[in-house]
């Protein structure tokens, strides 16, 4: 029951009827990526997001994105949040444009453990940043890199840190 409660928030967090214009449009992120803390963790990164041009020249943009990460050990962990991100372009116009990306937000995980990094409850945050380029076809290829924490909400507070290479398609 707790699962698809929170696959209800996470759907009217992330797709709250946003209409296509030129300004906006929708991208669907997956990544693969490891874990940074010595641990043999491998994980998964289902990102959904809606984007809004911020600035006249196409330069910045707000990058809305829910996600769904999929952190495996000898058990499956999922966490399941959403994050405002900027995004930055380094070119405008160009075929090719370089991006620098950063952004924060509130998470749900389903275990307070994985592997031995204790998180201390299930209510944890992530703190995300990263670059990448996008192709005139709208497609993205992006290095992220991923801090899940507690922010000292608990008395256990062992963080994950995991990079990941992710594909994204606009549309």
């Amino acid at each position: 029951m707790k699962k698809r409660i929170y696959l209800v928030l996470f759907v009217l967090l992330v797709f709250p009827g946003y209409s296509f214009s030129d300004d906006r449009n929708f991208e669907l992120g997956l990544g693969i990526g490891s874990n940074l803390n010595g641990i043999s963790t491998t994980h998964g990164l289902i990102a959904p997001a809606v984007n809004f041009k911020l600035s006249d020249n196409n330069s910045l943009w707000l990058h809305l994105e829910g996600d769904i990460e999929i952190i495996s050990d000898d058990k499956t962990t999922f966490v399941f949040g959403a994050a405002p991100m900027l995004r930055y372009y380094l070119l405008d116009n160009a075929s090719i444009k370089p991006f620098v990306e950063a952004g924060a937000g509130p998470n749900l995980i389903s275990r307070n453990k994985v592997e031995n990094r204790e998180l201390g409850g299930s209510f944890i945050f992530s703190v995300m940043g990263g670059a990448g380029i996008e192709f005139k076809s709208g497609m993205k290829i992006t290095y992220r890199f991923r801090h899940l924490s507690n922010a000292g909400l608990y008395e256990h507070n062992d963080s994950i840190n995991a990079h990941f290479f992710m594909l994204s398609f606009g549309f």
